[in-house]
C-alpha cells in the first residue's frame, strides 16, 4: 500500500509539472490540455480519498500557479470537453462541502482561501465570460448541461467574497442572463439554491437591482416561492431575503403589489408557528421588512390595509410568544400595521403657535430688528456702534484704567504712526475670500478689534488693547506656534508657571461643582452685600432691584421681565426655589418587557380601534393662545405684570377628588402644547415644536394637579422625532412634588416606570415625510401625594431668570480680590439680554491683566440640553468661590464665558 501512494505521488508530480509547463500556443496545446485536465478530474472523482486529498492539496497550494494556468486554459480553449473538465475541477476546489468534522472544516478553509485567490487573479471575469458562452450554445449536449452547472455553483461561491461581483456582472453584460438561467432553472433542485445566492447578491447592488426588476425579476420570485411552498428550508429564506432588498426599489415594490406577491408573503407570514428555530426568526424579519417597504408607496399600504391581512397581522400580535427574541419581530409588526393604516395627523395644527415675526429681516426692508419699545433699550442693543459705550449712564460701568479715550501716557507720535498705518491697510485691495477666512490672528487689520474691545475693558482703552495685541504678537509668534511650543515642553515646564485648570483643583473644589446649594440659594437667607470684590453690570433687568431682596422675590422680578413669545401666566415652583435635587446618582430604569409589549400592543389597538377611547381635550395651548390674543393682551413690558407662584396655596385647599388632571406650561422653559384624556387615567401629550418650524420636539416641562396617591397614571408623549432615545437605555423623567419639597425633601427626583419608546400612528404633516411616523414615549408615574401640584420634565430644568438670579447673587458676594463684570454680549430676536462673565483677578502692579491668559466657556446652544447649564453652573460657582485654588486660576487666567448661548430657546421651552 505504501509503495502504491508512493507511485501515485511520482504520478502526481508529473502530471502537475506538466500542467506547470503547459504551453497555450504550442502545435498540440489542445490535446495535451485535455489530456492533463481529464487526468486531474479523474483523480478529483476517485473513490481513494488519499488520491483526492493530495490532488486537492497541489491545487490549493499559495506558492504553485495551478488555478492561474486553469483559468488561461479556459479562458483561451475552444474544446467543449476541456472546459467541462476545467470546470469541474474548479467546482471541487472552489465550493464549499457540506458535512461535519474537523477535515472537512480545514478544506473548506482551504477552499475559501483559494476562492480569494481566485478573485485576485480576475478569475470571476473569466467564469462569468464563459458562462454566457455556454448559455448562448446551448443544445441537447448533456456535457454542455453539466458544464453549466458546474460554472453556476463556482458563481455562487464567488458572488459573497468578491466585492464587485455585481459591477462585474454587469460590466459583463450577463445580468439578463442570470436572470434568464434563474427563470428556466428555479425548479431543477439542482441549481435553485446557487441561482439564489447569485440573485441576491445582484439584489444588494442599485444598478443591478433596477435591471432585474425591468427584466421581470418579481414575476419570476412569485413562481419561485410558489413552487418552494411554505417548508423552512434555506432556499426559502434565501428567496425571502432577495426579495426584501429589492422591495428597496419603489418600482419593485410596484410590481410586488402588481404580480400579487403581497398576499403570498403573508400566506408564508400566517405559518410562523410551523417554523422552528432561528430559521423562523429570519423567514419572519425578511417578511416584516419587505412589508415596511411596501408601506412607503400609497399603492404598497392599500394592498396591505384589507382586513384579512390586518387581521394576519394582529393574530401574530396575539399570539406571539413571550420570549425575548421576539420583541423585535413583534415591533416590526406593530410598525407595519401604524404605516399601513390610513394616515392618522396629530390633533394640533401644522403651524406652532411660537412665532417670530421675521418679515423685517427676510424681506430687507428698513425697519429695525429687535423693535425696542423705548430709547433705553434702544441704547442698550447689540448694534452699537464702538463709541456708543461712552453714551452709557450707569456710573458703575467703567473701573480704574479702562477709559475709551487715546492713553495719556502714550506720545503723538505713536499715535500718528498708527493713523498712518490704519490708513495705509485701508487702501488696499482686499484679499480673497479663502485668504481671509484662513488669515492668521496675527495678520488681522487692527480696524476689525474695534467691534470687539468693549468685551475687553479689563484689558484697559481700545489703543492699549492694539498695544499689547502688538506686544504679543512680536514677542510670541502666532497663537499656533505658541501652542505646539508649550504642547512640546509641557514635560520639562515647572509647574508653577505650568497652571492650567485641570491640574490646580482639588478634589475638594470638584465636591465644591456637584454638592447641594449652600445657604446662599436657599429663599430663608437675605443676599448681603460684601465690601471685598470688584463688580460691573450693565444688564438692564437688573434695573431697581433691591440687594437685599429674598431670592424668590428676585427670580419673581426677573422671570416677570424675561420677554416670552407666549406669555407666561406664572412663575414654576421648582424654579422659584433653586430646582434643588438629590446630590447622589439615582438607579437607571430596568426595563419590563411584558409592560413595554402591553402598551405596544395597546398603541395599536388604539390605531386600529381609535372609537373605543376617549379622546377628550383637557388642555390645549393653541386654544389659549387664541384667546388671549382675541382679549387684547400681550406682554408688552416686563415691569406690567409680577408673575408670582400660588402652588402651596392651592394644595392647602380641600381634596375635591376630581375625574381628571389637570395640566399647565405657561410658564418659563415649559413644553407641553396639548393633553388629550384616553383613559381613567392614560393621557396623550403633545409638545410644541421650535419656533416658526412644525418640527425638533424633544424638551418636555409641565405641571399637574388634581392627582390621587398612589394610582398609576399613563403618561404618553406621542410626537417624539429621534429614532432612539435615552428612555431606551434607563433614563427616567423627573419629578418635583411641592408637598415634599415644603417637607424638606429634595424636589426633583427621577420618577416613572414601565418606560418605553416605540413607533405610533400619527404621520407627519408635511409632503416630505408623509410615510414617516412619529414616536411614542410613555411612562407610568404614581404621585406620592393626593391634591398635590408637581411637574414633569425632560431633565432637570434650569431657567434664564435662574441664570440672571444666580447672577446676581454671585456678584453679591464675591470673595476677596475677585473681578466679575456681566454685561450683555447681544440681544436675542425678542429682546432679551445674551449675558456675556469675565471673571478673573483684581488687576495689581505685580500680576496685571495684561500678562494673563484669557480662556472661553459657553454652554446650553441646545436650548433642551438643560444639563449643560448645570455644568456651568457648577463650573462658575468654583471659579467664584473663595478657596485657594480657585484664587490662583482668577490670577492666572480671564475666564470669558457665555452661559447661555440660546436664550430664547431656553425661555420658550424649545
Amino acid at each position: 500500500m505504501f509503495t502504491f501512494r508512493m507511485a501515485d505521488d511520482v504520478s502526481a508530480e508529473c502530471l502537475f509539472e506538466r500542467l506547470r509547463a503547459f504551453q497555450p500556443r504550442a502545435p498540440d496545446a489542445v490535446e495535451v490540455a485535455r489530456n492533463i485536465t481529464a487526468r486531474i478530474n479523474s483523480r478529483l472523482s476517485s473513490h481513494d480519498k488519499h488520491i483526492r486529498q493530495s490532488t486537492l492539496d497541489k491545487l490549493w497550494s499559495k506558492q504553485s500557479s495551478y488555478i492561474q494556468t486553469l483559468i488561461t486554459i479556459l479562458e483561451n480553449t475552444r474544446d467543449t470537453a476541456t472546459s467541462t473538465y476545467i470546470t469541474s475541477i474548479l467546482r471541487e476546489t472552489l465550493c464549499l462541502k457540506q458535512g461535519r468534522g474537523r477535515k472537512n472544516s480545514v478544506n473548506n478553509v482551504a477552499r475559501q482561501q483559494c476562492a480569494q485567490q481566485f478573485i485576485s487573479v480576475n478569475g470571476t471575469q473569466v467564469i462569468l465570460r464563459t458562462l454566457v458562452n455556454t448559455q448562448c450554445k446551448r443544445d441537447s449536449n448533456v456535457g454542455t448541461e453539466v458544464m453549466l452547472q458546474d460554472l453556476v455553483w463556482i458563481v455562487a461561491a464567488l458572488a459573497p467574497k468578491d466585492p464587485k461581483f455585481a459591477m462585474k456582472v454587469r460590466m459583463i453584460g450577463c445580468v439578463r442572463t442570470m436572470h434568464l438561467i434563474f427563470k428556466g432553472h428555479y425548479t431543477d433542485n439542482k441549481l435553485i439554491f446557487p441561482l439564489l445566492v447569485i440573485i441576491k447578491q445582484l439584489s444588494k447592488n442599485s444598478v443591478t437591482t433596477s435591471i432585474l426588476i425591468r427584466d421581470g425579476i418579481v414575476a419570476t420570485y412569485e413562481r419561485v416561492l410558489v413552487s418552494l411552498g411554505y417548508i423552512p428550508t434555506a432556499r426559502l429564506r434565501l428567496c425571502l431575503d432577495a426579495i426584501d432588498y429589492f422591495s428597496k426599489n419603489k418600482v419593485c415594490c410596484m410590481q410586488i403589489v402588481k404580480t400579487g406577491l403581497v398576499a403570498v408573503l403573508l400566506r408564508v407570514f400566517d405559518r410562523w408557528d410551523r417554523y422552528e428555530g432561528r430559521m423562523r426568526l429570519k423567514i419572519c424579519a425578511h417578511i416584516l421588512q419587505t412589508l415596511q417597504h411596501l408601506c412607503n408607496i400609497k399603492a404598497g399600504r392599500r394592498a396591505l390595509c384589507t382586513k384579512k391581512h390586518v387581521q394576519i397581522l394582529h393574530r401574530f400580535c396575539s399570539q406571539c410568544p413571550d420570549e425575548p427574541e421576539f420583541d423585535g419581530v413583534l415591533a416590526r409588526v406593530c410598525s407595519v400595521i401604524t404605516l399601513c393604516l390610513k394616515h392618522q395627523a396629530l390633533p394640533v395644527p401644522n403651524s406652532s403657535p411660537a412665532i417670530f415675526n421675521l418679515n423685517p429681516i427676510l424681506k430687507g426692508t428698513n425697519t429695525s430688528w429687535p423693535c425696542h419699545e423705548d430709547e433705553d433699550d434702544a441704547a442698550n442693543s447689540d448694534t452699537k456702534t464702538v463709541n456708543s459705550d461712552l453714551d452709557d449712564d450707569e456710573p458703575d460701568l467703567d473701573i480704574v484704567g479702562i477709559e475709551d479715550f487715546p492713553d495719556i501716557d502714550s506720545d503723538g507720535q505713536e499715535i500718528n504712526s498708527e493713523r498712518n498705518n490704519d490708513s495705509e491697510k485701508g487702501n488696499k485691495t482686499s484679499e480673497s475670500i479663502q485668504s481671509s477666512l484662513w488669515i492668521s490672528p496675527n495678520e488681522r487689520d487692527t480696524e476689525d478689534l474695534k467691534k470687539y474691545y468693549i468685551y475687553f475693558k479689563e484689558f484697559g482703552s481700545y489703543n492699549k488693547q492694539i498695544r499689547q495685541v502688538k506686544s504679543r504678537s512680536n514677542s510670541r509668534g502666532s497663537i499656533l506656534e505658541e501652542f505646539l511650543n508649550q504642547s512640546s515642553g509641557s514635560k520639562n515646564v515647572s509647574s508653577s508657571l505650568n497652571l492650567s485648570l485641570c491640574a490646580i483643583l482639588s478634589s475638594n473644589d470638584y465636591e465644591r461643582v456637584s454638592e447641594p446649594h449652600t445657604s446662599v440659594f436657599q429663599c430663608c437667607n437675605r443676599i448681603q452685600e460684601s465690601s471685598s470684590f470688584t463688580s460691573n453690570s450693565s444688564l438692564k433687568i437688573y434695573k431697581d432691584i433691591s440687594k437685599y431682596s429674598l431670592f424668590q422675590t428676585v427670580y419673581c422680578v426677573i422671570a416677570s421681565r424675561v420677554r416670552s413669545v407666549i406669555p407666561f401666566v406664572k412663575v414654576a415652583y421648582p424654579d422659584m426655589t433653586g430646582g434643588q435635587s438629590l446630590n447622589h446618582p439615582e438607579p437607571l430604569n430596568k426595563m419590563e418587557r411584558a409592560a413595554c409589549r402591553s402598551k405596544l400592543l395597546s398603541c395599536v389597538d388604539k390605531a386600529i380601534n381609535p372609537e373605543s377611547y376617549l379622546n377628550e381635550v383637557v388642555y390645549d395651548l393653541d386654544q389659549l393662545c387664541t384667546a388671549t390674543a382675541s382679549d387684547g393682551s400681550s406682554q408688552k413690558s416686563t415691569d406690567s405684570v409680577l408673575l408670582t407662584n400660588t402652588d402651596e396655596q392651592e394644595i392647602s385647599k380641600a381634596n375635591t377628588f376630581p375625574t381628571r388632571l389637570s395640566f399647565e406650561s405657561r410658564f418659563e422653559s415649559g413644553n407641553l402644547r396639548k393633553a388629550i384624556q384616553v383613559g381613567p387615567r392614560e393621557y396623550d401629550l403633545i409638545l410644541m415644536p421650535d419656533v416658526n418650524s412644525p418640527k425638533r420636539h424633544q424638551w418636555f416641562y409641565f405641571e399637574v394637579r388634581n392627582m390621587q396617591e398612589g394610582r398609576p397614571y399613563i403618561f404618553n408623549i406621542v410626537n417624539c422625532e429621534k429614532s432612539d432615545s435615552q428612555f431606551n437605555f434607563g433614563m427616567k423623567p423627573v419629578l418635583y412634588s411641592v408637598k415634599e419639597a415644603i417637607s424638606g425633601k429634595p424636589g426633583w427626583v427621577r420618577a416613572g416606570s414601565d418606560i418605553c419608546y416605540y413607533r405610533n400612528s400619527y404621520h407627519y404633516a408635511n409632503q416630505k415625510s408623509h410615510n414617516k411616523c412619529y414616536l411614542t414615549v410613555t411612562f407610568n408615574i404614581e404621585f406620592p401625594h393626593t391634591n398635590d401640584v408637581c411637574y414633569i420634565a425632560y431633565h432637570f430644568p434650569f431657567t434664564y431668570s435662574m441664570l440672571m438670579t444666580r447672577i446676581m447673587q454671585w456678584s453679591l458676594q464675591l470673595p476677596l480680590g475677585t473681578y466679575l463684570r456681566a454685561e450683555a454680549l447681544c440681544y436675542s430676536l425678542n429682546n432679551n439680554e445674551v449675558p456675556l462673565l469675565t471673571i478673573t483677578a483684581e488687576d495689581s502692579t505685580s500680576n496685571p491683566i495684561v500678562d494673563r491668559d484669557v480662556i472661553f466657556l459657553t454652554a446650553r446652544v441646545h436650548p433642551g440640553e438643560s444639563n449643560a447649564s448645570w455644568v456651568m453652573d457648577g463650573t462658575l460657582r468654583c471659579l467664584l468661590s473663595d478657596s485657594a485654588n480657585a484664587a490662583a486660576i482668577r490670577s492666572k487666567y480671564v475666564f470669558k464665558i457665555v452661559p447661555m448661548l440660546n436664550v430664547e430657546g431656553v425661555i420658550n421651552g424649545w
